[in-house]
């Protein structure tokens, strides 16, 4: 090998980088860190995996829920009605009796009554096509002589 054909030696060896010595040098003050966070920190390192955004979040929701189909009711007991009718009630019984009498909490929600309790007085219901009525409630309105008319 001749002198002539020795590889360069410009850039073989660069300076290393001297940080944390002062602002004058260009590398002080966060030493080329940033500003805070984790990677500002000595030993921090992201997991192999890390992506920024959780796996969970990345991948489309799909699959059913039958949440948005779950109806609602206003569910009554007939004691309950029974307890707040006055007693010269002769009236038919239907929402807006309900809504007055407080025993309705949703007020676009069907309404569903049932037989707990005891009932005497001879009243007709009258319910929307949503609404329902349990047997065991039907059968004590209608054995008391009140009726159940649905519309």
């Amino acid at each position: 090998m001749k002198l002539n054909q020795l590889p360069s030696t410009l850039n073989r060896l660069s300076k290393c980088k001297r940080l944390g010595r002062g602002r004058a040098s260009g590398h002080g003050e966060t030493s080329t860190r940033g500003n805070k966070g984790g990677n500002a920190r000595s030993g921090y390192s992201t997991p192999h995996n890390f992506s920024g955004i959780p796996w969970y979040r990345k991948f489309p929701k799909r699959g059913f829920n039958h949440i948005v189909f779950k109806k609602c009711y206003n569910v009554i007991n007939l004691d309950r009605i029974n307890a707040l009718l006055p007693a010269d009630f002769s009236d038919s019984i239907d929402r807006a009796a309900l809504s007055k009498l407080g025993l309705i909490k949703y007020l676009d929600a069907p309404v569903k009554f049932l037989g707990n309790g005891e009932w005497a007085r001879k009243v007709t219901f009258q319910l929307t096509s949503s609404d329902k009525m349990s047997a065991g409630a039907k059968s004590k309105i209608e054995a008391a002589g009140g009726k159940v008319v649905v519309a």
